[in-house]
């Protein structure tokens, strides 16, 4: 072969030489989680720095760098198991995608800015569609008088599915924020951070299922676990609260991870309410952190009409395709910046809907 032609080789090999060395920092001790479900120091998303400072390797990949630029890039990130596979392997293109971790550890990274993860939904792997049973009615018990027969219980069961759906991330990040090494780094992951989760609880919670976008919990809820509220006095403020608590609880639907989302504006409006000159609601909320004993979340990714208790939030089935995906879309060269892109795939089910209610103002 001419030289030419091995050049031209290994530019078409740069996209596989490339996955195959994320995967196997994927693969590697410092990929994995600990059993305890904590993520190992020096993994992608051990920190919001780690997680910026990948992002920017994948930058510096995309743009088809030469190996010793490519190679300078991947040293800055902290995973020594990239480090090593960059420096032993010799390459002219690296590629436009790079996938990278486990799904698993995706949802620990965005735990602390998705309000549906703070809530205790359930966290599930798959990977392209994933069929899980459920159980619609439950077996009947009855006492048995001498002699006397019962008839066979007739539970029921069906299935829900999850699919994958594709949402995607385009954020503009500054050159000189992207070329700052530490700052730099935090800055690029907690803004991806903030954007992934902001698009993920938006779909979750208010996914309508037209186009790509899947149904999220408010498409799911029963209609007669919605209601309207009977008013705005202190009364009829408590009779919803009460009531939206009553609904899971008389459908039989056991106490697990137990707790409202509301907007803060709807939070406000219950502090700030009165009766006889003392508050009802606020004490509670400000020194618990409760409200009727049970604990809130708030977020404006949620209505400002509306109050949500769920008896289990573990019967919200929040699954995350395997792969989170990471490019430079677009240079945006007349602004000095860089068009990232993060791609993630999604879908939201409700395993049990009586376990949820939801108060409409």
């Amino acid at each position: 072969m001419t030289r030419k032609q091995i050049s031209e080789m290994v530019k078409a090999l740069g996209p596989e030489v490339a996955q195959e060395l994320i995967d196997a920092a994927a693969r590697s001790a410092h990929g994995r989680m600990a059993t305890d479900r904590a993520t190992r120091e020096g993994s992608v998303y051990a920190s919001v720095a780690s997680f910026g400072a990948f992002t920017k390797g994948v930058v510096a990949a995309s743009r088809r760098s030469g190996a010793i630029a490519l190679t300078d890039a991947m040293k800055r990130f902290v995973n020594a198991d990239v480090q090593k596979a960059v420096q032993l392997t010799k390459f002219d293109s690296a590629g436009v995608l790079a996938p990278i971790q486990q799904s698993g550890e995706v949802i620990e990274f965005l735990r602390p800015e998705a309000a549906l993860l703070k809530l205790g939904v359930r966290t599930q792997p798959f990977k392209g569609e994933l069929h899980m049973g459920t159980q619609t009615e439950a077996s009947v018990f009855k006492w048995l008088g001498e002699g006397g027969t019962v008839p066979k219980s007739a539970p029921k069961y069906g299935k829900i599915v999850l699919k994958a759906h594709k949402g995607m991330v385009l954020t503009d990040i500054s050159n000189d924020l992207l070329h700052t090494p530490g700052v730099g780094d935090a800055g690029v992951g907690e803004d991806l951070r903030a954007t992934v989760a902001d698009g993920l609880d938006d779909a979750g919670f208010n996914g309508d299922g037209t186009g790509g976008t899947p149904k999220g919990l408010f498409v799911q809820l029963g209609s007669a676990h919605t209601f309207a509220n009977t008013g705005t006095t202190p009364a009829a403020y408590l009779a919803d609260i009460d009531k939206a608590v009553e609904l899971p609880l008389t459908a039989h639907v056991r106490m697990g991870a137990t707790a409202w989302v509301l907007h803060p504006t709807r939070a406000t409006a219950l502090m700030q309410l009165k009766d006889s000159g003392l508050f009802i609601f606020r004490q509670e909320m400000l020194d618990n952190g409760t409200i009727r004993g049970f604990p809130f979340v708030m977020t404006t990714r949620v209505p400002v009409t509306r109050i949500t208790f769920c008896a289990d939030w573990r019967q919200f089935i929040y699954g995350i395709d395997e792969e989170l995906l990471l490019s430079e879309h677009d240079t945006r060269a007349e602004y000095d910046e860089t068009t990232i892109r993060a791609l993630v795939k999604a879908d939201f089910k409700l395993r049990q809907p009586k376990a949820f209610s939801s108060i409409t103002y």
